[in-house]
């Protein structure tokens, strides 16, 4: 089980204006460095996916009763039997520099760069709690999820509820290399 905690903060860094942030504390495993004894690509996108689930998803009622966190940023439906999902439909990671095993896990921060019709884009900067300004990132990354029926599959669109939920997420896209 991994423990995931939520903190909601405004900041300015590297000139952009980040109103409000989401952090993310996702663990590092043992299990997510190669045989150069960093991370690998791949578990970047895992505590990449792990943060998003941490921010957006909510979970039962009844584990919420026993303890699971509430996200602050909660998405309409989310799990098994809702009829709202969520797809992927795009990932870029920049990977900035090599992260080693971190028994104190990493930051995940991430906000909301676009809020679309269907869809959202999802910013982060992969960090560690030594740096809580985010002056020098692991990897800088971005995600469009959008939102679909489950039945079906067709995008739906954002209701006017749950995008001025989410506008307080919203802050400047990344800005990546070539």
């Amino acid at each position: 089980m991994s423990l995931i905690v939520l903190v909601m903060r405004g900041l300015t860094m590297g000139g952009m204006d980040q109103p409000h942030h989401l952090d993310i504390d996702v663990p590092v495993r043992w299990t997510d460095l190669d045989a150069y004894g960093h991370v690998n690509n791949a578990a970047i996108v895992r505590l990449l996916e792990e943060a998003r689930i941490g921010a957006f998803w909510k979970a039962p009622e009844e584990q919420i009763a026993l303890g699971a966190p509430a996200p602050a940023a909660a998405l309409p439906g989310g799990g098994t039997g809702s009829p709202v999902s969520t797809v992927i439909a795009s990932q870029r990671i920049e990977y900035v520099r090599s992260m080693g095993h971190r028994r104190d896990g990493a930051v995940v921060r991430l906000w909301l760069s676009r809020l679309g019709g269907a869809s959202l884009s999802v910013d982060y900067l992969v960090l560690t709690r030594d740096d809580p300004a985010g002056d020098a990132p692991y990897a800088r990354a971005r995600t469009v999820v959008v939102m679909v029926d489950a039945a079906t599959g067709a995008p739906i669109r954002l209701d006017g509820e749950t995008r001025g939920h989410l506008q307080q997420f919203t802050g400047d896209p990344l800005s990546f290399r070539g």
